[in-house]
């Protein structure tokens, strides 16, 4: 019983042999006290913590941190947040910290940017796959599945999930292939480089609006108020960035 959420100063605790057998004994009291909530682990050790991470019935994993600080937002970059989901786990509509996002009802007017009979893999040929009449799809964006995939295969293998050498050797293209080089011969002095910008803290759909036509991206805040609508648009457009994360 001891093992469960107590709301006083008494502290319970288990001795195992090493870090598999912990984390076994996490899952187990997890699932007897709850799941879905909020774990909190104290290592050095990058491996420990991605397997912690990955395996672990809970949907905040506080890394180095008091949990109950950390899972509020207190000492890390969640939201803000006294109500704390479960998602799945916990038979919760949501894993998120609850913000005022959620308390939005949000009406949204969809236009038809594919032809049903396309969606759904029916007919063939130019005539019948041609879009409502002075609509564009939009362009595609992003990257291939395939260049994801390698992405993250690379991410984990560098940190050791694998427990190889050969998923950290793996050699994925670079996200950004564009690389400034001086010109062949005489000529201008290149510009130096424009100090970066201080992150946002707030963004609305406006900014959104005036960075996709400008090809720019906007660098926000890891805590920085971001409108629901400016979300969807920025989303939907990849323009948002947020400022300090290490990947």
């Amino acid at each position: 019983p001891l093992s469960v959420e107590k709301l006083c100063p008494v502290l319970s605790f288990y001795v195992v042999r090493d870090w598999h057998e912990a984390c076994d004994r996490c899952k187990q009291i997890l699932r007897y006290g709850g799941m879905g909530h909020t774990m909190s682990i104290h290592s050095q050790n990058d491996q420990v913590i991605l397997e912690f991470g990955l395996k672990k019935p809970a949907f905040r994993i506080l890394v180095n941190t008091p949990t109950t600080l950390g899972s509020i937002g207190l000492t890390t970059g969640l939201d803000p947040a006294l109500t704390l989901g479960c998602g799945g786990y916990g038979g919760n509509i949501t894993s998120d910290n609850i913000s005022p996002r959620h308390l939005l009802n949000i009406k949204r007017l969809a236009y038809e940017l594919v032809p049903a009979a396309r969606a759904l893999g029916r007919g063939a040929g130019p005539a019948a796959a041609s879009d409502a009449p002075g609509r564009q799809a939009p362009p595609k964006t992003g990257i291939s599945a395939d260049a994801l995939t390698r992405q993250i295969d690379q991410f984990l293998g560098a940190r050791g999930y694998d427990g190889g050498a050969a998923a950290r050797a793996v050699s994925a293209p670079p996200v950004l292939a564009a690389v400034a080089r001086p010109a062949d011969g005489p000529g201008p002095a290149a510009s130096p480089t424009p100090p970066a910008a201080a992150p946002l803290t707030f963004v609305c759909e406006d900014d959104v609006r005036r960075a996709i036509q400008a090809g720019q991206k906007l660098v926000v805040a890891e805590r920085a108020i971001v409108t629901p609508a400016a979300r969807d648009l920025a989303d939907a457009h990849h323009v948002l960035s947020v400022a300090g994360w290490s990947g």
